[in-house]
């Protein structure tokens, strides 16, 4: 090996890489602050969990129990009032997380040295949350039982069988009773596999016709710019509804996760969510000149982040407010609530419009962008 010869190269790739601006953003700048962005929303804890408690006591010992819940810094405890039938609502629209009653006779039964129970409900559409967030209320439940037992432990060494006071939670898990975490984590795959099948490829299609030479051919031919981009976008939507179709058998049948929602729902919003992934492969392929290129952008820029902080392994509302606002320009993070509310809660029009409405304005705004700019390069 001549390390002269080493030498000078080297040389020549650091020099080319220094005069590369591009390159050098790609290399050094957008690792640095994608360490920091995703390294503050990589995080698995659960804290700040809204729950709902309705008080059917009134009771001195009602309120310590609500107190000593709120206290353990885990929930944000929301009072409830008007009809209990729509309790359940809460948990349906993802306003509460769980939702506690304290039924009547709950501080006599606690006086009495008798065990006192209060139902819980939880939302088990997310597995991980539920199962964090019952730990945590057994956690701060077993404290406050802890405080009953010792006001009688005096009467306990003088006094043989007395009944010591107790709180039971009962819990049951809505939408997802066995908590079973591919229920959650399988039908949100649907999502990547749908934002990878067509977004890269319909970004490296149009390269790799510009690779070849074979993109000004076509330009010459009487077709409009826009006939031209509706010719080459409209294979992907129909391979992504193959896509969707052939997801939702695996899902049903091979995964065995059950479906509450309606399915024509789910493909009309899967629609919706096909118009930000073809928009913005499309807006790729005006970025880049080889499919080196475009997938380099697509898997680093778009992939990486758009997976975690779409909400499908990491709770958005768990991650720092400024990570928030910028998972909120995610189209990804929209469809994942799509997907898990039709699957899971058999949720429809009245409680997924926001997010429809989301990636409709995302989806016509970067299709738009990137309609523009592909005609300026046909220009």
């Amino acid at each position: 090996m001549n390390l002269n010869r080493v030498k000078v190269l080297l040389k020549k790739e650091l020099t080319q890489i220094r005069r590369d601006k591009s390159l050098f953003g790609i290399l050094i700048v957008a690792p640095i602050i994608q360490l920091l962005v995703l390294g503050n929303a990589a995080i698995t804890d659960v804290r700040d969990i809204s729950m709902a408690v309705r008080d059917n006591d009134h009771t001195y010992q009602s309120r310590e129990y609500i107190r000593a819940v709120g206290a353990s810094g885990y929930f944000q405890i929301t009072m409830l009032k008007g009809p209990e039938k729509n309790d359940g609502d809460l948990l349906v629209s993802g306003d509460a997380g769980l939702v506690i009653v304290i039924p009547p006779g709950f501080g006599k039964q606690l006086l009495r040295n008798s065990p006192a129970t209060v139902q819980v409900l939880v939302d088990g559409a997310d597995s991980n949350f539920a199962v964090q967030g019952l730990n945590y209320l057994q956690k701060a439940t077993r404290l406050y039982s802890d405080r009953l037992v010792h006001v009688v432990e005096g009467d306990l060494a003088r006094t043989r069988g007395i009944r010591l006071p107790s709180i039971v939670a009962e819990s049951r898990a809505w939408y997802n009773p066995a908590l079973t975490s591919q229920h959650y984590m399988v039908p949100a795959l649907m999502g990547v596999l749908l934002l990878v099948t067509t977004m890269i490829v319909t970004s490296m299609s149009l390269v790799k016709e510009r690779e070849e030479g074979t993109m000004e051919q076509i330009i010459v031919t009487p077709l409009q710019p826009s006939e031209l981009i509706a010719g080459k976008l409209l294979p992907f939507v129909v391979i992504g509804f193959i896509e969707v179709t052939l997801a939702i058998v695996v899902i049903l049948f091979v995964f065995q996760v059950p479906i509450r929602g309606n399915i024509l729902a789910l493909y009309a919003y899967s629609g919706l969510f096909l118009l930000t992934t073809l928009g913005l492969g499309l807006f790729i392929s005006t970025l880049v000149r080889t499919q080196q290129q475009a997938m380099l952008i697509a898997g680093f820029f778009v992939m990486l982040p758009f997976v975690l902080l779409s909400g499908f392994i990491f709770p958005v509302e768990n991650m720092p407010e400024p990570i928030q606002y910028i998972a909120a320009f995610i189209p990804l993070k929209y469809y994942m609530t799509i997907i898990r509310g039709i699957f899971l809660k058999g949720t429809w029009w009245p409680d997924l419009w926001p997010q429809a409405l989301a990636l409709f304005a995302w989806g016509v705004g970067i299709l738009g962008l990137a309609t523009l700019k592909f005609h300026k390069r046909l220009d």
